[in-house]
């Protein structure tokens, strides 16, 4: 038995006894005493906050009671998880264009099940700009409220979430040039850089075009790391086994890893001619099938790629690829 369970009997025991020593029932709503899983929110790295900048936010799921804690996660958190964030004057901060998308798609939410033991905490970190809109700068209150079943799309629907602690929020205005993991600065010109809503075949010509000219920022900007990793099965099990924070760490790794050349990657090959030969895609799936070209000591090979991907909030991401050796020149 915890300490909670144990504190609550000890109230109730005491207000029964207060109770018959004044001759009267005990009045003790049981239920109140009850003890619940607790969601917490800190700050993930501490730091002094921009109007632009990332705000990384650690949510923490911790079980009190005395059996096991079992809740459904969503992939896209935003099916799980909201904020609220309010001025000094108590005046609602309105929420990201993102959230009101997620919130507003009818399509199924994808979930994995979570199962916390007594005493123990599950943790994810989640960027706060992804779900509010901060474009002033200020200090604001900030409470996370969690969904186990995840959230209600149906307003018949009347389940309360579990609310977080009130977090304290202070933000200057927008550092001068200062990019952030969706607004990286171009190596040759200085221009802000961010994923634009370009046809699937224009994502595979920039990338391509990035890596023939070695612009890093420009070349990952449209790859999704985290399908592509799991792309391998070996690497798959490994980033499974992880925590959250442990996958953050296993992607940036493998980014590290790619433009490194530690590890084998056909995306990373710089090919000396490319052709964008054929391009398929539906609402959110496409493909785009180009024939690449690579000078070698005295020949040319040719491969065909095939390149995968999903389009997400109005942007096509890469989320995988397969290459057939054509032959050589």
């Amino acid at each position: 038995m915890n300490r909670a369970t144990i504190a609550a009997i000890l109230v109730l025991i005491a207000a029964s006894a207060i109770a018959e020593a004044e001759g009267k029932a005990p009045s003790v709503d049981v239920q109140a005493l009850t003890v619940q899983p607790e969601v917490s929110i800190r700050f993930h790295d501490k730091r002094v906050y921009y109007t632009d900048s990332e705000i990384a936010i650690k949510v923490s799921v911790f079980n009190p009671t005395s059996s096991a804690f079992r809740f459904k996660l969503a992939e896209n958190r935003m099916y799980s998880l909201a904020f609220d964030a309010r001025t000094g004057a108590n005046r609602h901060i309105e929420v990201a264009q993102a959230f009101k998308r997620a919130r507003s798609d009818s399509g199924p939410a994808f979930y994995r099940e979570i199962s916390v033991e007594p005493g123990e905490e599950y943790s994810f970190v989640e960027n706060l700009t992804g779900y509010i809109s901060i474009s002033e700068s200020g200090s604001f209150a900030v409470q996370a409220s969690f969904w186990p079943d995840l959230a209600p799309r149906e307003l018949s629907d009347t389940r309360k979430p579990l609310l977080s602690n009130v977090l304290m929020l202070s933000v200057r205005p927008a550092s001068l040039g200062a990019p952030t993991a969706t607004e990286r600065i171009k190596a040759e010109t200085g221009e802000l850089l961010k994923p634009e809503s370009i046809p699937p075949d224009e994502v595979i010509r920039r990338t391509i075009q990035a890596r023939q000219r070695s612009r890093w920022n420009e070349f990952f900007l449209y790859l999704d790391l985290e399908a592509i990793l799991r792309n391998s099965a070996d690497l798959a099990r490994s980033f499974n086994r992880e925590s959250d924070e442990g996958r953050r760490k296993m992607i940036e790794r493998f980014k590290l890893d790619l433009q490194g050349f530690r590890v084998e990657a056909a995306m990373t090959l710089l090919p000396s001619e490319y052709e964008i030969v054929e391009t398929r895609y539906t609402e959110n799936d496409g493909s785009v099938r180009v024939m690449e070209r690579f000078a070698e000591k005295g020949y040319i090979s040719i491969k065909e790629y095939q390149y995968e991907l999903r389009r997400r909030e109005d942007v096509w991401y890469i989320v995988g690829y397969t290459v057939l050796n054509k032959g050589t020149e």
